[in-house]
């Protein structure tokens, strides 16, 4: 698949059939998010791709908690830019990811090691850091796109990221950057709805 049509068309797809999806498939995911840049080409991130029905589950249990709470303190009014009835399509969208994360076929988790003993509020190292993981990240969700794979960039288990972490046995010395549901997707691909350039755009300035 052309990689511009690829990032033109990959949409969050957080209804996903619990259809199996071959191991090298999921491989291939891994191989090709491996092949972004990291910081001083450290590469020091580790994948984990979680396929077990009972650990899913039992992660499935934990994102919706954190959906829960997501939903009732968080995002409680559409953004600027957003519609009532677009705003109320997401949030119906979020909600089914919540009740239905475990039961994706995969559940994949970008980390990085060594990262756990970080100072989290040194705002430099923080920002740094992050792109040594969210790059190879990218590269994933394109690859998902291009395979006709649904996926989505998640955070919210990190509210919970210690009960995540002792159900798949990552260190403390590690972090998890993401939770990425993986599946063949009920819904359809297409053109994402994004704001015009003028609105995100400047030159040589902020305006």
């Amino acid at each position: 698949m052309d990689v511009i049509e690829a990032m033109m068309q990959m949409r969050a797809m957080r209804r996903l059939k619990p259809d199996p999806i071959p191991r090298d498939i999921l491989e291939s995911l891994v191989e090709h998010a491996v092949h972004a840049p990291s910081g001083s080409n450290a590469q020091g991130w580790r994948f984990v791709v979680v396929t077990d029905a009972e650990k899913r589950r039992q992660l499935g249990e934990i994102y919706r908690k954190a959906v829960d709470f997501y939903l009732l303190r968080i995002n409680t009014k559409p953004e600027p830019h957003q519609t009532e009835d677009e705003w109320k399509r997401m949030i119906a969208a979020v909600r089914w990811q919540g009740d239905h994360a475990g039961e994706a076929p995969a559940l994949i988790f970008p980390c990085l090691k060594g990262a756990g003993a970080m100072d989290w509020s040194n705002a430099l190292a923080a920002k740094s850091v992050t792109a040594s993981i969210y790059p190879a990240v990218q590269n994933l969700l394109l690859s998902c796109r291009a395979q006709g794979l649904g996926a989505t960039l998640t955070t919210l288990h990190l509210m919970f990221e210690d009960e995540v972490k002792g159900i798949l046995g990552i260190p403390a010395s590690a972090t998890t950057f993401a939770m990425i549901p993986v599946g063949y997707p009920l819904g359809k691909f297409g053109p994402t709805k994004r704001l015009p350039l003028d609105g995100v755009l400047g030159w040589d300035g902020w305006e």
